[in-house]
C-alpha cells in the first residue's frame, strides 16, 4: 500500500482535531441532556469546506473529513531521505513510495485521505440543545473535548472553543478549573448552556451542503 509522504501545513493543522485540545470538560456536555443515538436525516450528507475544499461527510453515526487534492512541492523541499525513482517519490527509510508527476522543478502528488473525526460509541457522545448538536470526544484519560454543530439552510457550522476569547467566560462559569494547559472545566448543564447562549465556541468553520 502506498503512503502519502507529504501534507500541507493546512492539512496537518486540521488533522490536529484528534490531538490534545487546549480546553476540555470533566463530563460530556450539556451534562443534563441525554445522549442521541445518531445524527438526524436532515443534516446527513456531504459538505464542502469554505476554507480548504475538503469534504465533511455526516452519516447516521459518524463525521468523516475527506481530503482529495493535488499538492505541488518544489524539489528543494525534499530532504535527503527522499528520492525520486521513475514516477514515484520514495522514502529511503521505509522504502514506501508515492506516485508523482514532474512539472518543471516541482513534483505533484495526489492526496486522498479520509479522517474519521467522530463515530458514536462510549467514547464519542452526541447531544443536542436548542438546535445545536454537541460532539463530545473522550480525551484520555478522562476528560472530554466538545465541539458544536449548527445547521441552517444548507450551511453547517462546526465550532470549537477559542482559547483566547472563550477562556475568560468559561472561568467565570466553571465550578472547578484546572488552571494550566490543557484547561479542564467542570460545568453544570445550566452553566454550560449559559456559556453557549453567551456566544461561546467562537472558532468556527463553515461548510456548504453538496446537493446530490
Amino acid at each position: 500500500m502506498q503512503k502519502r509522504l507529504y501534507f500541507s501545513l493546512t492539512l496537518v493543522a486540521i488533522l490536529l482535531f484528534a490531538c490534545q485540545p487546549p480546553v476540555t470538560f470533566t463530563e460530556p456536555q450539556p451534562n443534563d441532556v441525554a445522549a442521541l443515538v445518531g445524527f438526524p436525516k436532515r443534516i446527513q450528507g456531504k459538505y464542502l469546506s469554505s476554507e480548504d475544499s475538503s469534504i465533511l461527510q455526516i452519516t447516521g453515526n459518524s463525521m468523516i473529513r475527506i481530503y482529495d487534492f493535488n499538492q505541488k512541492l518544489h524539489l528543494s523541499q525534499l530532504d535527503s531521505t527522499q528520492q525520486i525513482i521513475g514516477d514515484s517519490l520514495f522514502d529511503l527509510i521505509t522504502n514506501i513510495g508515492q506516485l508523482i508527476e514532474i512539472e518543471g522543478d516541482s513534483v505533484v502528488m495526489h492526496i486522498n485521505e479520509a479522517d474519521t473525526l467522530f463515530d458514536i460509541d462510549a467514547q464519542n457522545v452526541l447531544k443536542k440543545f436548542k438546535g445545536y448538536y454537541f460532539v463530545n470526544i473522550l480525551t484520555p484519560p478522562d476528560t472530554w473535548q466538545v465541539k458544536k454543530l449548527e445547521f441552517s439552510r444548507g450551511k453547517l457550522i462546526l465550532s470549537s472553543i477559542s482559547q483566547n476569547e472563550d477562556l475568560v467566560k468559561l472561568k467565570d462559569h466553571s465550578e472547578n478549573t484546572q488552571d494550566t494547559v490543557p484547561y479542564v472545566f467542570s460545568l453544570s448543564g445550566k452553566k454550560f448552556k449559559k456559556f453557549v447562549r453567551d456566544k461561546g465556541f467562537r472558532d468556527s468553520e463553515e461548510f456548504l451542503k453538496i446537493r446530490n
